[in-house]
């Protein structure tokens, strides 16, 4: 048996095909049947046709290697030794293998994604770059950020990255604001992100959002603006009518020998009858004339306003009803049966919220704040309290994704949460659906529109209320 691989060495770029022929001579006096088989890394992408050659004796017979790797990192570059294995049906000892080399070209495909690549806060976000290199060959990147918005600095603390083929490496980094938002709408920030390749490869740009929140929530703008009028009309109130009560004050009968007296009538107050007869004043003119007074002689009271010994009325405040907290398992929707729960286990501002199998992980755990006015707020247990307190909420309408169901940072933290000083757009109320005591509906206080899931491994939506609709049953305190 004589065995001849043409070309020895091949080259190959991934995604592409390269061929090469085996030439097999039967140098027997019998007919015989050879057997074809490519052995080591290469064999993989390998193909043979045929892979048995039936030869007469003195004859020859070619079969055809075709080699396609693919366009990933699995086909690493350089230089891959292979050998095909011929082995006769008859004559099974002489066996032969013949060896050859398949050079893999290099080729450069590196991607990034920013995680989140919209971060909400009101001092500081904190973002991860993730890089995957999906090339062939160990690679080298640089991390760099650009930004049109003078207000906005971004922090990269690794700007150098080594990344081996088929692996992700991440780049943590912070986004702050040069100044804060004491009041108002959210503010938006946009910011790119440059991940440069030493070698092969192009630059992938990102672009990132910063959504700066307000320090101060609308609401309690609303109620320092409602309160500073309050005081403003007290106080206007008060200097108006203090002038009225002052000559209410210095007001008593005049003696007899006044001439033309100014006459103020004071209600009298019941007391006993005095010993001595009350002057009688002069007549005074027409249009001072007063109500005659009672025809029992009774001193004038003075005005109530002035009595020291009147007791001061009683000072008691209702001390408001603590909030209950109440610990789930897990919270169940109907429809797709399955768990609310934070996806990848992502514990950060503005991580959106899906439906996945119950697991009764820390990402499914959460505890549900009742108030005494029947509103909830549903707060995530996925990590410890110092990462934060992350409470359920839908995006604000000034939000372009405003049907976007997230978690998101309340105000204040543990003590924000026990005054109820949540926004609007965090805090629900369930409604229980008719002939069913375990389900509810959980209806947002800002959007007015009901919780409804999309399905097994889908994202929550916001939608309609709608209590026949079994994609927004959901059971708070599920076992």
């Amino acid at each position: 048996m004589w065995v001849d691989l043409n070309p020895v060495t091949a080259d190959v770029e991934p995604g592409a095909e390269a061929a090469v022929e085996l030439t097999v001579r039967n140098t027997g006096d019998i007919v015989e049947e050879y057997h074809l088989q490519a052995t080591g890394d290469p064999a993989r992408w390998c193909s043979i046709e045929p892979q048995t050659l039936r030869l007469y004796p003195g004859t020859t017979g070619i079969a055809r290697l075709t080699f396609a790797p693919p366009r990933s990192s699995e086909s690493q570059a350089g230089p891959q030794s292979y050998a095909v294995k011929v082995t006769p049906r008859e004559d099974r000892e002489n066996t032969f293998a013949i060896e050859g080399v398949l050079r893999v070209a290099e080729f450069a495909d590196i991607r990034a994604d920013l995680i989140p690549a919209t971060t909400r806060g009101w001092h500081r976000g904190r973002v991860k770059l993730a890089v995957d290199n999906y090339s062939n060959t160990v690679a080298s990147a640089s991390v760099s950020t650009t930004s049109s918005n003078s207000n906005l600095q971004v922090d990269i603390r690794t700007p150098a990255l080594r990344l081996q083929p088929g692996r992700a490496q991440y780049s943590k980094f912070s986004v702050r604001p040069g100044r804060l938002l004491w009041f108002g709408a959210k503010a938006r920030h946009q910011y790119n992100i440059t991940v440069s390749p030493s070698g092969l490869g192009q630059p992938v740009s990102l672009q990132g959002t910063y959504m700066q929140s307000a320090l101060l929530p609308r609401w309690l703008q609303r109620l320092l603006m409602f309160a500073a009028a309050g005081a403003a009309a007290i106080l206007a109130l008060w200097f108006g009518i203090r002038p009225s009560f002052d000559t209410s004050a210095q007001a008593s009968p005049q003696p007899v020998a006044a001439t033309a007296p100014q006459v103020v009538v004071i209600q009298p107050t019941p007391s006993a009858p005095s010993s001595s007869p009350t002057p009688t004043p002069p007549k005074p003119s027409q249009s001072q004339v007063a109500p005659p007074p009672s025809s029992s002689s009774q001193p004038a009271a003075p005005p109530a306003s002035t009595s020291s010994k009147a007791p001061p009325p009683s000072q008691t405040s209702a001390k408001p009803t603590p909030p209950q907290q109440v610990k789930t398992t897990n919270v169940l929707n109907y429809a797709a049966n399955g768990s609310m729960d934070l996806n990848n286990d992502n514990f950060v501002d503005g991580q959106k919220i899906g439906i996945w199998e119950t697991n009764h992980s820390p990402a499914q755990t959460w505890t549900v704040w009742i108030y005494a006015d029947g509103s909830l707020v549903i707060k995530s247990d996925g990590k410890p309290d110092s990462d934060g307190v992350k409470v359920l909420q839908v995006e604000p309408n000034n939000d372009p994704d405003q049907n976007n169901v997230d978690i998101s940072d309340d105000f204040n933290g543990i003590p924000g949460l026990q005054a109820h000083l949540t926004a609007d757009f965090q805090q629900w109320t369930l409604t229980s659906i008719p002939g069913n005591g375990t389900y509810g509906v959980l209806k947002n206080k800002h959007t007015n529109t009901c919780l409804s899931s999309t399905g097994m491994h889908g994202f929550f939506t916001m939608a309609p209320c709608n209590t026949g609709d079994q994609n927004q049953w959901f059971w708070l305190f599920a076992v």
